[in-house]
């Protein structure tokens, strides 16, 4: 009966140490030998506080607490200075990084400056070609004219009369004083009325260039059909006034505002006001008021 408990406690015995405690045992071993592993100073932590134990201490020496802690402190030297270096690697790229866009935008200045030069020499250029042009073209007006002085003033003006406006104004601009009213005497009053205007224009703005007396012509024979359209309204009863001008502000706001503005404010007045009676122009009449503020 004795052996046969002695026995039953063997056997708890041997399962608490190979089913509990080595289990343990091993789990601790690989866990400090993993945490070692990734840097955690497992043996010198282990090994300072066993020599803390009165009588461990004595097998334990310091030296081994102080190698440990030596060669931890050492790891962490080392990953401080990997650290340090991978900084400083990333710090050199960011000013290689820097430098290069330094360059790239000096070479854009440079760029951006030889593209003024060479725009700042074409347009010199451009305006000593337009210079010449300009010459050449008064050359050959002042031959022209030559021609013409050298005829009759009864054969000069019919050839003159048929050609355009600008193109005989710039030609008779050029003649002596008696030249060109001998000439301008023998063309139509209408023809030589409206050459007169374009030559006074002409004498004010200093141009003899066609397509500058041309758009000269262009706005005195629009003003002239404004100043005869607010004429006529002047004269017109209102209703009929502002269905012209319903029209006319449909084809041309411009030109329907003007006329309007070359109106004496009083009928001017009564041609709004008719407008504004029929409610579907009402929204007309306001928006052409509104416009009239800026004549």
């Amino acid at each position: 009966m004795e052996e046969m408990e002695e026995e039953r406690s063997y056997n708890k015995l041997e399962w608490f140490f190979y089913i509990i405690f080595i289990p343990v045992l091993f789990t601790l071993v690989l866990s400090a030998i993993i945490a070692q592993m990734f840097g955690y100073n497992v043996v010198g932590v282990l090994a300072k506080e066993l020599n803390n134990l009165p009588v461990v201490e004595k097998i334990i020496p310091d030296a081994a607490v102080t190698r440990s802690e030596t060669a931890a402190d050492g790891t962490k030297t080392d990953e401080k200075d990997i650290k340090i270096s991978e900084l400083e690697a990333k710090l050199a790229a960011k000013e290689r990084e820097i430098e290069k866009i330094k360059k790239e935008a000096q070479q854009e200045q440079q760029k951006s400056k030889q593209l003024a030069q060479q725009a700042e020499v074409q347009q010199e250029a451009d305006k000593a070609a337009q210079a010449q042009a300009n010459e050449e073209k008064q050359k050959q007006i002042k031959n022209l004219a030559k021609i013409y002085t050298s005829m009759s003033a009864g054969k000069a003006a019919p050839i003159l009369e048929k050609m355009a406006p600008e193109e005989s104004a710039s030609l008779l601009l050029v003649m002596k004083a008696e030249e060109r009213s001998a000439i301008m005497a023998k063309m139509d009053p209408k023809k030589a009325a409206d050459l007169s205007l374009l030559l006074k224009e002409t004498s004010l703005h200093n141009t003899t260039d066609p397509g500058a007396l041309q758009q000269r012509l262009m706005e005195l024979k629009y003003n002239a059909s404004v100043r005869e359209l607010a004429s006529s309204i002047a004269s017109m009863q209102p209703a009929s006034a502002a269905d012209l001008i319903e029209r006319m502000f449909k084809a041309d706001e411009k030109k329907a505002v003007l006329v309007l503005s070359q109106v004496d404010a009083a009928q001017r007045g009564q041609v709004l006001s008719a407008l504004a009676q029929d409610q579907s122009r009402a929204a007309l009449a306001a928006k052409i008021s509104q416009k009239l503020l800026t004549y």
